[in-house]
């Protein structure tokens, strides 16, 4: 139960830590790359619609076979946003340009 409190709580603190790692050191960007990260939040009405499709589906055996195969779609997500929080968020490197 605390587990899933826990999850709440950090899902309530990423979207600001991202957006502002996201936008640091655009400079006339900053407003473009503002607004398509505020678009793209639409990922959070997409990905539990997935994870209801894969959970309802046979895949694995279905029932709660399918059901453990629809949680490594947050797995995913969560892996993902830990890697731009460690390193994804940094520019590339402009090289011979």
């Amino acid at each position: 139960m605390y587990s899933l409190l826990a999850v709440g709580l950090m899902n309530s603190i990423m979207f600001p830590v991202i957006f502002t790692l996201a936008v640091t050191g655009l400079g006339r960007h900053t407003e473009d790359a503002s607004g398509l990260l505020s678009a793209s939040i639409v990922g959070g009405a997409i990905i539990p619609l997935f994870f209801g499709l894969i959970a309802d589906s046979t895949l694995g055996g279905g029932g709660v076979q399918a059901l453990r195969w629809a949680f490594v779609l947050p797995v995913l997500c969560y892996a993902y946003i830990a890697w731009y929080g460690m390193k994804g968020y940094r520019p590339a490197a402009i090289t011979g340009v």
